[in-house]
């Protein structure tokens, strides 16, 4: 069994968890939500809120695999989003 608890970290951005492999056993709490995350579907996580993932099944079901996207959170303004990518920038 895995278990992975995070806590919100950022009110700024979503995170998209479209399911490539979602094993029996696998589980994702928002919040204290459950939600239901199934192969070939997308499930949008508001980061602000504690979440937590958890594996139960045997290892012979294999490994969950996610494609995990950074999204910005709808309440995040347009100018709010130009000051972010300033601040955050790579070095040039």
């Amino acid at each position: 069994m895995f278990v992975c608890a995070v806590p919100g970290i950022s009110p700024i951005t979503s995170i998209s968890h479209p399911g490539l492999k979602i094993p029996p056993g696998c589980e994702l709490v928002v919040g204290g939500e459950p939600q239901c995350w199934a192969e070939g579907h997308c499930l949008l996580v508001d980061d602000s809120f504690l979440h937590t993932v958890a594996h139960n099944g045997s290892p012979e079901d294999g490994p969950r695999v996610v494609f995990i996207v950074d999204l910005w959170h709808p309440n995040v303004a347009g100018a709010e989003r130009q000051a972010l990518d300033f601040v955050f920038a790579p070095d040039p």
